[in-house]
């Protein structure tokens, strides 16, 4: 039974394109794997690394969310950054500083 007057049915809404956020969502998914490795760096690196990294992360989360609907792929880009330079610190914190696990 229709709750429209006539029997008429309600008008089909188009719905909305989500493939122009795709990057955005597969940044910040991406953004949250980056975040284990960041603080799994306990093991290795001491806790002003690991803080001072934690830092960097949130810094690139808060572009994240204002990129997320802007640029969604600058977004998808994010967690790639963000490995690099967890990568590149744990790498010279091992060669310079002597941080072992």
């Amino acid at each position: 039974m229709s709750s429209f007057p006539d029997g008429a049915e309600p008008p089909e809404r188009e719905r909305p394109d989500a493939r122009p956020v795709l990057g955005s969502f597969v940044g910040m998914g991406g953004m949250a794997a980056a975040l284990f490795l960041v603080l799994a760096s306990g093991t290795l690196a001491p806790v002003w690394a690991v803080v001072a990294l934690t830092l960097v992360w949130l810094v690139l989360l808060v572009i994240g969310a204002r990129w997320f609907m802007t640029h969604p792929w600058r977004v998808a880009a994010l967690p790639v950054v963000m490995t690099a330079i967890w990568f590149a610190t744990i790498m010279a914190g091992d060669l310079w500083l002597g941080w072992t696990a």
